[in-house]
């Protein structure tokens, strides 16, 4: 007889149409000819320039829809953790602008391409990136030149407003942009969040006037949010999952004993974790739209750490128990959420919610700041493990985290 054992759960928290200016004085048949032979030629495309031949940029075809740089649509950072002042924070996905850019001052002046920040949209962002000690860096990348230059973003609006991507251009130019927005540290942090529409960030013009027609480059939405790591409290309903005495003699394939408990997670108000405003709404202001009240969005992960009385299995999905001598016993215990699915254990990884969905917890939104979530252990049969009597005893760390 295998005599009565308990688990012990503890808590650690993205051919133009073309436009010809012709000035030749050609004859009428002569002039029909040119367009004919340039509509023809494959592989050719003209830029097109604006209203009195003033220059102009376009995406690939003519159009001169907007650009959109995506971020997520929340980035949450985590303020306990030591970051030096400059330090990334982090990373954009890099996207990719095809253009075609002209400048009928042509080689007498000098054309060149710009990637121009504007300012008078910017003014909510600047606010977010001072207020939490953060900045964003554009980086963008050309193709034909392969020059790389940034532009910042912060409440220094005497930073440099403009980057030259490409210069003496004479006619037409053509190629690809990459862009990339990164996020860093710039001083003191404080916990918060901030919730941005999107933004008309940026243009592409020819010689940089802002007159010129050019792409409009815009940031998506997305909810900025300075988390300290003492945010989440989790507790237990129970620190023992007491399964009783097991007879070897019940042990075989079909050979089941469930027991559930919960996980609790809740805002932890203690006195030395700084919350700052994370629990507070923020009222979003929607242009032609009103405001629109936002919470903190904070999605909880929960990793089962074995701490002793067993070793995981070799898919890390059960605990192969082991009784008082350190011998398998021929028992297992495997804990799953209420749709049935197996949590992994040893398991603290960041793609750890995505890999096994029965360590996903739940999430603070809207307002609402406690999680309950309800999971089974259950005692099995070990497949391929001799029955031994004696004690048996595990002891699991439950650790919640945001993600």
């Amino acid at each position: 007889m295998i005599k009565a054992g308990n688990g012990t759960m503890k808590t650690r928290d993205d051919r133009t149409a073309f436009a010809l200016s012709c000035r030749l004085n050609l004859p009428a048949l002569l002039r029909w000819l040119l367009m004919v032979c340039v509509l023809a030629e494959p592989g050719y495309a003209l830029a097109t320039r604006g209203p009195g031949g003033v220059g102009m940029c376009t995406r690939q075809g003519g159009s001169q829809a907007d650009f959109t740089i995506p971020l997520p649509p929340v980035i949450t950072f985590r303020s306990g953790e030591n970051y030096s002042t400059d330090s990334l924070l982090y990373t954009g996905t890099e996207v990719k602008l095809d253009y075609n850019c002209s400048n009928d001052k042509g080689s007498t002046d000098g054309a060149k391409i710009y990637v121009m920040r504007r300012d008078e949209e910017l003014t909510n962002l600047r606010r977010a990136m001072r207020d939490m000690g953060l900045y964003m860096k554009l980086v963008v990348t050309d193709s034909v030149t392969g020059s790389k230059k940034e532009l910042t973003l912060d409440e220094n609006t005497g930073n440099i407003s403009y980057v030259v991507m490409r210069e003496n251009i004479v006619g037409d130019a053509e190629g690809t942009l990459t862009f990339r927005l990164d996020i860093y540290r710039k001083g003191d942090v404080n916990p918060g969040f901030y919730s941005l529409p999107s933004l008309n960030a940026f243009k592409i013009v020819p010689n940089g006037s802002g007159v010129e027609k050019g792409i409009n480059v815009k940031v998506s939405p997305v909810q900025l949010q300075y988390v300290p790591t003492c945010f989440v409290k989790a507790s237990l309903n129970t620190d023992k999952v007491d399964f009783g005495p097991v007879l070897t003699s019940d042990i075989d394939s079909s050979f089941s004993r469930p027991r559930t408990f919960s996980i609790q997670a809740s805002v932890n108000n203690a006195a030395g974790c700084n919350i700052g405003t994370l629990t507070k709404p923020f009222e979003l202001v929607l242009e032609g739209q009103g405001t629109k009240t936002v919470y903190l969005h904070l999605p909880l992960k929960v990793a089962f750490l074995i701490n002793s009385g067993g070793a995981p299995s070799s898919d890390n999905k059960a605990i192969i128990l082991k009784n008082e001598h350190n011998e398998d016993n021929g028992l297992q215990l495997k804990i799953s959420d209420p749709a049935g699915n197996f949590v992994t254990f040893n398991n603290e990884s960041e793609s750890l919610p995505t890999d096994s969905p029965a360590n996903k917890l739940g999430e603070f939104h809207d307002g609402i700041f406690t999680v309950n979530k309800q999971y089974t252990a259950t005692l099995l049969q070990a497949p391929g493990k001799p029955v031994k009597t004696g004690k048996y005893r595990t002891q699991v760390t439950v650790k919640v985290s945001y993600y």
